[in-house]
């Protein structure tokens, strides 16, 4: 598979990571190639909102900025790309993707409809310990979702049920160190990988941010393909994979 020198930034046994845009990224990937698509594109909900928290009850906690970035200003939407993603998925590839709790269920429609898919799960990522609100007009938002749909609409999809019973959903609380606003527990996504594909798999996350899905892809055996187009945190994940490599703990 030839993705182009001119992208990849690092590589290591199992996979490479590329400084590209997503769609670059799939175009040049082929039919039918990856097993397990895990990946948090933009949800394009950016806001200029910030929730100051320099007092009272939550002490000399940091402020919450509810725009993530220029990234998550609809510079790119599901549209785009999810036809890309069922063109590289083998036949019974899987495809966990967060989303915008109020698209999941529009782009689940598409994939059953339009290609066949089977949704499996709208999962969910709880957190003991969300953000507040920043106005008393709602419940906080403890859920991040996910759908989990794959290609065939029976068996044969890499699904790991040695690993015993597991419920849909993740808990866990935000209390490490974020390199990237909508950085994803690294014990959620090694939860997913472990279930949804078997070691050797290969593995894409076109949207890989500060390198979450790379650096467990690597931890736990999995090949990979990964790729962002920002610089900043492309850096931090070569340093995390790095750190992987050399058998030390990220902080």
């Amino acid at each position: 598979m030839d993705i182009g020198d001119k992208m990849e930034i690092y590589k290591t046994a199992l996979g490479t990571l590329h400084n590209a845009d997503a769609l670059a990224l799939l175009n040049n990937i082929n039919d039918g190639a990856v097993n397990l698509i895990l990946t948090d594109p933009p949800y394009n909900v950016s806001n200029n909102t910030k929730i100051v928290r320099n007092g009272g009850k939550y002490g000399k906690a940091k402020d919450i900025n509810l725009n993530f970035g220029e990234w998550d200003w609809g510079n790119i939407e599901w549209r785009d790309y999810i036809d890309e993603f069922v063109r590289v998925l083998d036949d019974n590839g899987v495809l966990v993707m967060f989303y915008d709790r109020l698209w999941l269920g529009v782009i689940g429609l598409y994939l059953r409809d339009v290609h066949g898919f089977k949704i499996r799960h709208i999962g969910t990522a709880v957190k003991r310990n969300p953000a507040p609100q920043a106005r008393k007009v709602q419940w906080q938002v403890g859920t991040e979702m996910f759908i989990v749909a794959t290609k065939n609409q029976r068996s044969g999809h890499h699904f790991n049920y040695q690993l015993g019973q597991s419920p849909d959903y993740y808990l866990h609380s935000v209390n490490y160190k974020h390199y990237h606003p909508t950085q994803k527990h690294e014990g959620l996504i090694e939860w997913i990988m472990k279930y949804w594909s078997y070691e050797g798999d290969l593995v894409l996350d076109p949207f890989v941010g500060s390198g979450t899905t790379a650096v467990v892809a690597e931890r736990i055996n999995r090949r990979w393909i990964a790729g962002d187009i920002n610089d900043e945190y492309l850096n931090i994940a070569v340093e995390r994979l790095k750190k992987i490599e050399n058998n030390e703990v990220w902080l």
